[in-house]
């Protein structure tokens, strides 16, 4: 672990108006996060606003406190003592960066391991499973505040967020325990679970159908991909929850150890996103484009057009899957460790999604 909650804590006490925001892509682990600590600050009587760098989908909407969340517009200077950035460093929080670079107090809260820490206070956790297993850390035995049942949902959908809805290698006995606590409180796993998961609009689903037809597999079986394209997506808005939606069919072959998503974000940029299991590192192939992230899930994005992209990442993978690939067994796929209380640092450039 880098930092510490304790003087995490400290700040917060030392302020009394509040921005908390996340990364672009966001996800239910970042939003849910965001919210579960909006709520326990104000709580103590905090005056708090939290402002996401992209348009949260509509899947959002249940979740308690998202009225007191607004999206970032050009020219936002909020009169505000201090910004908490979680689940990302601050470099991933697309138009709020030149703010959080602007003097502004910073605390931050992540669980990412390649995150090194910043601001006036912090505290990255690696081998939490989301960065929502933190916060519920910080508000019950730090904060003094009582966990409510609006707590307890936003930290609930969290926590399934990001471990794949207690399915991925990061669900340890502690994420149990804690989810066990979130629903004592009052969250509801089955409510939560089909508002996240079994809420889809039709062009939703019909994007699926999209993409599934671009599907490839390597000819040993062990790496598979599919392909985002701006054409496919129209109007459509983006989250990081579709990014697991997606990604998750070439994953879910038997022989792949390796499932790459390529999605194009403007003609000559690409974002990759990467996830892994049997012990091969995502992280470290994100890392030779400028990205980071976990060892099972990590991303960049690549100031190359599509098929540029695709082609570099696609030849690195194979190289890496030969170099690591031979012989491993082991760990599955999860967005985080199992356990707590070690972590390693982290570069910026982080992309996950």
């Amino acid at each position: 672990m880098v930092g510490s909650l304790e003087r995490v804590t400290q700040a917060i006490k030392a302020y009394s108006r509040f921005l908390i925001t996340w990364h672009v892509d966001p996800d239910p682990d970042c939003v849910g996060s965001g919210l579960a600590l909006l709520l326990a600050l104000q709580a103590l009587g905090k005056e708090v606003i939290a402002v996401s760098p992209d348009p949260l989908g509509d899947w959002f909407d249940f979740l308690p406190g998202i009225e007191f969340c607004r999206v970032f517009e050009a020219g936002f200077n909020p009169p505000v003592d201090a910004v908490i950035v979680e689940d990302c460093e601050p470099d991933r929080c697309g138009g709020l960066v030149p703010f959080l670079k602007s003097g502004v107090p910073v605390i931050n809260i992540d669980h990412h391991g390649t995150n090194r820490g910043f601001g006036e206070a912090f505290y990255i956790d690696s081998q939490a499973a989301a960065t929502g297993e933190i916060v519920y850390e910080l508000i019950t035995e730090h904060m003094g505040v009582s966990l409510t049942r609006d707590m307890a949902t936003n930290l609930y959908a969290a926590l399934s967020g990001d471990t794949g809805t207690f399915r991925y290698s990061n669900t340890s006995s502690r994420v149990l325990f804690i989810a066990g606590e979130l629903a004592r409180h009052g969250a509801d796993p089955g409510a939560i679970a089909a508002h996240l998961y079994e809420n889809k609009p039709f062009e939703e689903v019909n994007l699926i159908r999209e993409v599934l037809d671009t599907l490839e597999i390597s000819p040993n079986g062990e790496m598979g991909w599919i392909t985002v394209t701006r054409m496919m997506l129209g109007e459509r808005q983006w989250s990081g929850q579709r990014s697991e939606d997606l990604i998750k069919y070439p994953r879910m072959i038997k022989t792949v150890k390796l499932a790459i998503m390529f999605r194009e974000l403007e003609l000559a940029r690409t974002k990759v996103s990467f996830r892994s299991r049997n012990n091969i590192d995502a992280s470290k192939l994100a890392r030779l484009f400028g990205g980071g992230g976990h060892m099972y899930a990590a991303g960049c994005t690549i100031d190359k057009p599509l098929p540029e992209a695709k082609a570099m990442v696609l030849e690195a993978a194979a190289e890496l899957l030969a170099a690591e690939g031979a012989g491993v067994s082991g760990g599955e796929e999860g967005k985080g460790g199992n356990g707590r209380n070690s972590g390693t640092s982290q570069t910026a450039g982080n992309d996950l999604t």
